[in-house]
């Protein structure tokens, strides 16, 4: 028999933290549309202005749904922070923010909107300060919560740290508009960038060198999460697109640094090229493994569709936009041409997973907790007692699939 169709109201408890990875992977498209190359100007912007519109709503409502999931279902909330996979979708919440605050600011670009710039300033500190909590809170979670064993490592312990990367170049974008109408706040927003560029990006070498050797040891990640193998992508392609922006503001700040511009400008300049090429190189070799191991697993076996599909279009499409910039900065029509590319495949790939994610959210199979498998429905608005916390997180510690 068909599973019955979930209520409204389960579906508001099995709304998971995984589920912002469809507005990052909305915004990141509409981004890409932006800065595309080729094509009309305004065409592009009007294209890139309706994705805005549709990631600020898909933003806004998820946000609102996932407030109720934990006041509705006040117990689920325990449960969920100790899961040790879907407890790191809560950077996803940053990341998507970040989405929103850099395509309103390009579009922003060279229009006289009242109040609009200070108040996405504040949001951006806001987000700020979101990103480093996750970047520490959530390690530190896996490192005092978190049963973690080591076969069970897969990508998505890039997660909690890849928000600062993402923030910084949001920050990057966001200098764009302050360069030379406040200068003093453009510097603050640089330098602030570059703390938590590099907070993030050190951190996820260092998880990712890890992740290189589980995947020497023991192989691809399960069917369930498969698809997380393009996850590296994301912090060599946001990581690098930062260091290109950021390298660019600090040549022209730097006259106003009390050293010398012209020199120091073009050093900022090399020394940022030379970096995202370097993560342009990395993520070039992560792409083509977890490609290859992408169709092979898709081959060998059945691949279930979950939420989790949308993690596979930020990553893809980040590096796409670091390809398009070092177009860009370096006047190489290759990455020009390659980052136009990837961009199609990555707006193919969100048009085909947002198809069927609006199929399966009619029938309701999307909607899935795995924290809540192995607990009775948790009864709206009642708290949970200690013991029956305590037996719940004993049933769920240690669970891997996403």
């Amino acid at each position: 028999m068909p599973e019955e169709r979930k209520s409204l109201l389960d579906r508001i408890r099995h709304f998971t933290p995984s589920w912002f990875a469809v507005t990052m992977g909305t915004g990141v498209v509409g981004i890409l549309i932006y800065n595309l190359p080729y094509g009309n100007d305004k065409a592009r912007h009007l294209v890139s202005l309706a994705f805005l519109i549709l990631n600020s709503v898909l933003f806004a409502a998820f946000t609102l749904i996932s407030a109720l999931r934990y006041i509705i279902f006040p117990g689920i909330w325990s449960l969920m922070i100790r899961e040790p996979t879907q407890s790191l979708f809560l950077s996803c919440f940053p990341m998507s923010l970040s989405t929103v605050i850099s395509a309103s600011i390009s579009l922003s670009l060279h229009r006289d909107i009242p109040g609009l710039i200070p108040f996405l300033w504040i949001l951006w500190w806001i987000n700020v300060m979101l990103s480093m909590l996750s970047g520490i809170g959530l390690p530190y979670l896996m490192i005092t919560r978190h049963k973690l064993q080591w076969e069970h490592h897969n990508a998505t312990w890039l997660l909690p740290v890849v928000p600062n990367i993402v923030c910084a170049s949001c920050g990057g974008v966001f200098t764009n508009a302050l360069i030379d109408s406040d200068p003093y706040k453009a510097k603050l927003t640089v330098a602030t960038s570059l703390m938590i560029l590099a907070m993030g990006l050190c951190t996820s070498i260092m998880i990712a060198t890890t992740y290189v050797f589980r995947l020497f040891a023991h192989g691809f990640p399960s069917a369930g999460l498969v698809v997380s193998l393009l996850i590296p992508l994301g912090p060599c392609g946001q990581g690098g697109y930062a260091l290109l922006l950021l390298s660019n503001h600090l040549a022209t700040l730097s006259s106003s640094l009390g050293i010398d511009g012209a020199f120091y400008g073009k050093v900022f300049i090399v020394l940022g090229a030379s970096g995202a090429l370097t993560l342009w190189s990395i993520g070039l070799w992560f792409g083509i493994i977890a490609t290859i191991g992408l169709v092979e697993a898709a081959i060998r076996y059945r691949i279930p569709f979950r939420i989790n599909y949308w993690g596979t279009i930020f990553p893809t499409g980040v590096y796409s936009l670091l390809t398009m910039q070092l177009g860009h900065n370096l006047d190489v029509s290759f990455f020009r041409i390659i980052g136009t590319i990837f961009s199609t495949i990555t707006g193919l790939l969100w048009l085909g997973i947002a198809i069927k994610t609006c199929y399966h959210t009619f029938e309701g199979s999307i909607f899935h907790a795995p924290c809540l498998d192995d607990t009775p429905n948790t009864r709206p608005w009642r708290k949970h007692s200690p013991e029956d916390t305590q037996v719940e997180l004993t049933q769920v510690n240690g669970g891997q699939q996403l």
